[in-house]
């Protein structure tokens, strides 16, 4: 004959039941929140900087593309993208199948800064901020590059382990090798690639161009603290001794970047 529950165990199981659906609410409260804080956007930025004034621009560089279509480049072909010059003329141009960013300029002129001024504690006259230079000096030494940015946002997930075919990188169609250095995290992976940049000008002076143009896709979720992860294409260009024409820059695409949740 089986004997009956004694009142005594049966209230502790109610409290262990109580206890565990609380767990449960709490962790189901918890994942709600972090799923409606996860954050994916997009970067795309440009740096180009010039040591001496150059005339007659034509830059064709590279645009984040997924099956042959430019990415975020509304804003940058209506102007009202961050950094872009008024003076500059921007249009997409395809170049044996693959689109690319066209900037066009009768002049750009370079921008040279001084150096930090320290401020000091309790000084009522404050030190004169110096005019930024047309050209190298004592007073302005630092080569200031123009910056160009672009950002947009993405209701979906995007694909960090594996972006080529899934996201927009730079040439995709230019072949990836294997790359060789320390990734960004022990998970990430790196692979380099060529990428082609076109560039003519006009100058009175000896010209160094420095380019550095990247893609970066990224999704953040907030538990306890930020967490995410990302991809990154990153094309640097270094060009002396007036090179010009076509050019190829090294490409540097880096995946599975951070944490996975």
């Amino acid at each position: 004959m089986n004997s009956p529950i004694k009142p005594r165990n049966i209230l502790i199981i109610v409290l262990v039941l109580i206890i565990l659906a609380f767990f449960v609410w709490t962790f189901y409260q918890f994942d709600q929140s972090a799923r409606q804080s996860e954050r994916h956007a997009y970067s795309y930025l440009i740096d180009l900087s010039y040591d001496t004034t150059i005339k007659n621009v034509t830059l064709f560089i590279p645009v984040p593309e997924l099956n042959n279509t430019p990415l975020f480049i509304g804003s940058l072909l209506n102007g009202t993208a961050y950094g872009v010059s008024p003076d500059w003329n921007i249009t997409i141009v395809h170049e044996n199948g693959t689109p690319m960013l066209a900037i066009r300029a009768a002049r750009m002129v370079p921008e040279y800064h001084g150096y930090p001024i320290r401020i000091e504690p309790g000084v009522s006259v404050l030190p004169i901020t110096l005019v930024p230079g047309r050209e190298y000096s004592s007073d302005t030494p630092i080569l200031m590059p123009v910056s160009i940015g672009v950002m947009e946002t993405s209701t979906s997930e995007i694909e960090t382990r594996s972006p080529i075919d899934h996201e927009p990188v730079f040439f995709p169609g230019g072949g990836f090798t294997t790359g060789v250095g320390i990734p960004p995290t022990n998970n990430g992976h790196l692979y380099n690639h060529k990428v082609p940049v076109y560039i003519r000008y006009t100058s009175d002076h000896p010209v160094s161009i420095s380019l550095r143009v990247s893609v970066q896709g990224t999704n953040m979720i907030w538990k306890g603290g930020w967490q995410g992860n990302g991809y990154s294409d990153t094309v640097v260009l270094e060009i002396a001794n007036d090179t010009q024409g076509w050019v190829m820059g090294e490409g540097r695409l880096s995946i599975a970047e951070g944490v996975y949740y």
